[in-house]
């Protein structure tokens, strides 16, 4: 069942009638359990749809055309908890007192297929895997970590031993669904003869295993009553981008594309910027960091021409970054410093809350991005990376950018991936945004139908 939130006027759901409240039990006779099922049980032209209002049930005929959409929101998915207890867990590190939603541990397939979060498979019974098959719910989003099965039980901080991954690899490659799976790469755990034999583990089922990424395990000062981990240093970030290079080169010649890829933080930490965009084949894991700043330096480069020599008044801004990209931005910084009439500062954020071994803009706080912005300065604006601001307009600690821009005293502005294009609505008087990406992973492609409908 799924109960309607919103409903857009003019829509085909508007015109046929339904009200905000009611509850779609059943499409031509199978029963909606979520979003997934009502976009697939809806994809017919002609449909009966029975339909709970208050203590009535009543069925509703529709007709819909090819391509048309409902304009129905409905309530959020009740999500899947994670039952792992992963040595590496993020949230396990993170300090008491912020907001609720962040301490919750989702691991839903559905999740994975409609936002392209990462899962583990767990916590799936073999109907959520012949679910997937059926509904063509692909591509799927999985954390691997290792193939070894012993192994991958340690990461994963299990006690009860779970079904084999490779064997959920195996049915979903066989029956077309299409997977990227991501390692968390810690040293003395999973690396070495252990990353040599999951990355080949997982070639064996390419190309429904479409891609393999490798990011370091983050760690923070929180980790209290937490397994001892060591942390990526430079020179381990560097074997790991080797060993990246030196089997993507491989499965390159053997595939046409490398397969595996180094996360940006690996060869930022390394001292060097990102590889070409060749590198990336066709970016296959973008919003899981493999690319990012490819990306951003591609989107750079192409809008370079537009800058002006000069602007008639002068302005004064700054952009907020974190101590892993401050490397990226300083050239970048460098040239708009060379318009006339135009100051650029360059932010760089220490991240205290977490630790500062945690230096990705993603996971800074509203209080430390405060802390550096004032620092005597007067600045017409700063900019704050889209993705420390979430889609509600919060920080990771709660505050809203109104509420920050008050706390310093500056006028403030979520900026987004296109920094041209972002200084260019500065300009305009157009830019002033007070939501991010903080947390929202972009829709990837997909195909909704059932497996019987697929070529």
């Amino acid at each position: 069942m799924v109960t309607v939130k919103e409903i857009e006027p003019g829509s085909l759901g508007d015109r046929s009638g339904f009200c905000v409240g009611d509850r779609i039990l059943r499409i031509n006779g199978e029963d909606v359990r979520d979003l997934i099922d009502f976009q697939v049980t809806s994809a017919d032209a002609a449909l009966l749809i029975e339909v709970e209002r208050g203590d009535e049930v009543y069925e509703a005929e529709i007709e819909r055309e090819a391509g048309e959409t409902f304009g129905l929101v409905f309530e959020d998915l009740r999500l899947r908890s994670c039952n792992n207890k992963c040595v590496f867990c993020f949230i396990h590190q993170m300090p008491k007192g912020m907001r609720r939603s962040l301490y919750f541990e989702d691991d839903d397939f559905r999740l994975s297929f409609l936002h392209g979060s990462y899962v583990t498979l767990t916590n799936v019974h073999e109907k959520d895997i012949d679910r997937i098959i059926d509904q063509g719910l692909t591509p799927q989003y999985i954390s691997v970590h290792a193939t070894d099965p012993e192994l991958r039980q340690i990461l994963l901080g299990r006690n009860k031993e779970t079904v084999d991954v490779n064997k959920r690899l195996e049915k979903l490659a066989k029956n077309g669904i299409e997977m990227h799976t991501q390692v968390v790469v810690c040293p003395g755990l999973n690396d070495g003869e252990h990353l040599e034999r999951t990355v080949a583990d997982l070639a064996v089922f390419y190309p429904a295993v479409r891609s393999v990424a490798l990011v370091p395990v983050g760690l923070t000062d929180h980790r209290e009553k937490l397994a001892t981990l060591k942390p990526v240093t430079p020179e381990i970030a560097l074997e790991y981008v080797a060993f990246a290079e030196d089997r993507g080169a491989d499965f390159k010649r053997r595939f046409g594309e490398r397969f595996v890829y180094a996360a940006d933080e690996l060869f930022l930490l390394t001292g060097r910027d990102p590889p070409q965009t060749s590198y990336y084949d066709a970016f296959p894991q973008l919003e899981n960091g493999i690319g990012m700043v490819r990306s951003f330096l591609n989107t750079w480069s192409a809008k370079l021409g537009n800058l002006p020599v000069g602007i008639p008044n002068f302005s004064r801004i700054g952009l907020v970054t974190g101590r892993l990209a401050a490397r990226v931005l300083d050239p970048l910084v460098h040239r708009l410093n060379e318009i006339e009439n135009f100051q650029v500062d360059l932010l760089v954020v220490d991240n205290d809350f977490f630790g500062r071994g945690i230096t990705v803009s993603g996971l800074l706080t509203g209080r430390d991005i405060a802390t550096r912005i004032q620092d005597g300065a007067m600045r017409d604006l700063v900019f704050l990376p889209p993705n420390c601001i979430n889609g509600d307009g919060l920080t990771l600690d709660d505050m809203t950018v109104p509420q920050l821009e008050e706390m310093v005293g500056t006028p403030l502005s979520v900026g987004d991936y296109d920094l041209i294009g972002s200084i260019e609505g500065y300009w305009a008087d157009q830019c002033i945004a007070v939501q991010g990406e903080g947390r929202q992973l972009n829709e990837l492609g997909y195909y909704i139908g059932r497996k019987n409908d697929r070529n």
